[in-house]
């Protein structure tokens, strides 16, 4: 009967899936979790009787000055307390602050400041083109 029917082109069969058995998609049933309740639950009736006695006890404990069965009680009853957290920042930057609001004004006053090298520059031209060749080197005859 298979031989009659055409093979797929590249070869695979139910793309490498086996019928009737999931590979883990979606999300797990509450069957696990449903089970554990329940045997926690007979396991509580099988060793005090019932919940309430249960509870009687851990309150006995607790009394006894048992510290793990006082929280345990205590958070059961009311909550587990919030853990604050102290958040301190004081951390200190150095950054300069420019005052972008008030600018300075430039100073407008302008000094004429004598340079030499600009002052050489000048006399070398004006040698140039007079044609007075004093400032140069001293020709060997």
């Amino acid at each position: 009967m298979e031989e009659d029917k055409p093979k797929k082109v590249d070869g695979r069969k139910n793309n490498g899936a086996v019928k009737g058995v999931s590979r883990g998609q979606g999300r797990p049933r509450k069957v696990a979790d449903k089970d554990m309740n329940r045997l926690t639950l007979s396991a509580l009736r099988k060793t005090f009787g019932s919940e309430e006695k249960m509870w009687i006890e851990v309150a006995k404990l607790a009394k006894g000055g048992s510290s793990k069965h006082w929280d345990y009680l205590m958070n059961y009853r009311y909550g587990k307390p919030k853990e604050m957290q102290q958040i301190d920042v004081t951390t200190k930057v150095n950054i300069p602050v420019i005052d972008f609001a008030q600018p300075k004004p430039i100073d407008i006053t302008h000094k004429e400041v004598k340079d030499e090298r600009i002052e050489a520059n000048r006399d070398e031209e004006q040698n140039r083109t007079t044609g007075d060749d004093s400032s140069s080197m001293p020709r060997e005859n």
